[in-house]
């Protein structure tokens, strides 16, 4: 473990209560969350803390270090990977990736998702509840300490509140697009029993909260870091997630969670202007350049490239094997996922648990030509001699995050030390994000955004002259494929429409197994959301509720 100032203190039992639409049949139920806060630790290659777990917590927060470490651990549960890490969650749900895994099948979890069938009892709503609300008790914890600290750096201070500004509002931007109805948590409360009381806030107080704290923290970033601050929140990692979430509130939280009115912090509306010019500010600054190379954006040894935003980094430094504490690693665990079963025939590459597997609709949604396919896919029909075919086996895999014999780990369990950074923003979604703003209104600007993207992929003569909403979704389907995007494109062109591509995904060709593709339709009566944890439902303290009936079309 890495930094633990206190670690009575640290687990602490967070417990938060609210309500939430149950995930069938468009009931309305109550539910109750309890978060246990593990220890702090690293994921972070900018930082390398030394354990003081002896430490009281009175002597634990006085240094601009001790600061940074405090800090560190907000980092930490951002990028911590779990069972149900949320990219690749994300991908399952869509018609990107299926389930996968051993044959006969396993991660229930996820096979629940696919099903339509996920119920307040699975693993995925839990891990993913207390990921977001252990990041915010750390984020509130760090706001509580921070006054006491001895700061020789008045503009230190500011930059560091101003990151946990920024991920307090990407915990809550997880929280709203799972749950909807989610407790707002903004301080730091030390007795435990108090959280029970919290009733849940609507969604539309939860994207006034993010626009608050996204706001809020833009002054105070750094436009750009240092090599040795990779991995550090800048200005345009903030306004690049305000984008997203405009995106998605517009196309999914106003039609489906009844969401209405401009999205603002009370002062500033945050309008397609106000975003639009967010963009191009990034855009005209040249801070970023594509990579002439599509595959080179991939490239394990190229990391933090000039086309990164921002990655989510990832080492092996720690050297982790404990099953039991994944909040321990440093390393990219979802990696082994990734990888087929008994590879024979390719040297480079180190089996996995075959999780993920590629379907047939992405496949076929690359154009002839389309060099990103091979980049994207792995086909180990073509390039293995041999592998153990598990559930939904299509051939295809994830390339982009699929385990190399180069960068496996060599310390600690090598499932938990893989070192390649998640890619959680780049200059190309940013392009497509402004060829979407300025179709109604320019569309040759917008057409001239998207071409930056195809171009590099495919050479001036993929050039379009003019586009469509049709053609900017192609495009951002190929460009980001399996980097956890495609569920909330999806969802933010309507609900109707997510079934229709989904539904469509699961007619697939002549299988080994057809069976274990049957019966996944997706259930527009989900939203395409996760129940609260049953576990933490029965914790609730009666008489703290409020009714929200969200509409829904």
């Amino acid at each position: 473990m890495a930094c633990i100032p206190n670690q009575d203190h640290l687990s602490a039992v967070l417990t938060l209560l609210f309500k939430t639409t149950m995930m069938k049949k468009n009931i309305h139920k109550i539910f109750l969350f309890v978060a246990v806060i593990t220890g702090m630790s690293s994921c972070n290659d900018f930082l390398e803390v030394t354990p003081k777990t002896n430490e009281l917590e009175a002597n634990a927060y006085l240094t601009e270090v001790d600061a940074m470490e405090a800090l560190t651990a907000v980092y930490d549960a951002l990028a911590v990977q779990n069972w149900n890490f949320v990219p690749a969650q994300s991908d399952v749900f869509s018609d990107d990736l299926y389930t996968g895994g051993e044959p006969g099948g396993g991660m229930g979890q996820w096979q629940d998702q696919e099903r339509s069938i996920i119920t307040p009892e699975n693993g995925a709503a839990a891990d993913l509840w207390n990921r977001c609300y252990s990041g915010i008790y750390r984020a509130n914890f760090y706001n509580y300490k921070e006054g006491g600290i001895q700061w020789n750096d008045e503009n230190k201070r500011k930059r560091m509140k101003a990151e946990v500004l920024v991920m307090k509002a990407y915990f809550y931007w997880d929280l709203v697009r799972h749950y909807g109805w989610v407790p707002i948590v903004e301080e730091y409360i030390p007795d435990p029993e108090k959280y029970k009381s919290i009733a849940q806030s609507s969604p539309q107080e939860v994207y006034e909260l993010i626009a608050a704290n996204l706001l809020a923290a833009i002054p105070d970033l750094p436009t750009t870091v240092s090599a040795t601050e990779k991995g550090r929140i800048t200005k345009d990692v903030a306004r690049v997630l305000i984008a997203r979430v405009y995106l998605f509130r517009e196309g999914f939280a106003k039609p489906v969670l009844g969401v209405t009115g401009d999205w603002t912090d009370g002062v500033t509306v945050i309008n397609k202007e106000f975003v639009r010019d967010m963009i191009d500010e990034i855009i005209t600054s040249e801070r970023y350049v594509l990579e002439a190379n599509f595959a080179d954006v991939f490239d394990w040894a190229n990391e933090n490239n000039d086309e990164s935003i921002f990655e989510w980094q990832y080492s092996e430094k720690k050297g982790h094997g404990d099953w039991g504490n994944l909040w321990g690693a440093d390393g990219n665990f979802t990696v082994v996922f990734f990888g087929p079963r008994s590879p024979q025939g390719d040297p480079s590459i180190v089996a996995g648990w075959s999780f993920g597997t590629v379907s047939w609709s992405l496949y076929d949604e690359f154009e002839a030509g389309d060099p990103r396919r091979d980049v994207t896919i792995y086909n180990a029909n073509e390039k293995l001699t041999s592998y153990q075919k598990g559930f939904q086996n299509t051939g295809y895999f994830n390339y982009k995050y699929m385990p190399r014999a180069d960068y496996i780990g060599t310390s600690g369990s090598s499932e938990f030390n893989w070192r390649i950074n998640y890619k959680d923003m780049r200059l190309a979604e940013v392009y497509l994000i402004g060829a979407e703003l300025y179709l109604d209104t320019d569309n040759a600007k917008a057409t001239e955004y998207l071409n930056k993207v195809r171009v590099r992929a495919m050479g001036e003569d993929a050039k379009k002259e003019e586009i469509t909403l049709d053609d900017i979704y192609h495009e951002r389907r190929v460009e980001l494929a399996a980097e956890g995007h495609r569920k909330w494109d999806l969802l933010r062109r309507g609900l109707d429409y997510a079934k229709q591509e989904i539904d469509a995904s699961w007619n697939v060709p002549l299988a080994e197994s057809q069976v274990d593709f049957q019966g996944r339709q997706f259930d527009v009566n989900t939203w395409g959301m996760l129940p609260i944890p049953g576990s933490e439902i029965r914790l609730m303290n009666p008489g703290t509720l409020k009714q929200y009936v969200p509409a829904f079309q």
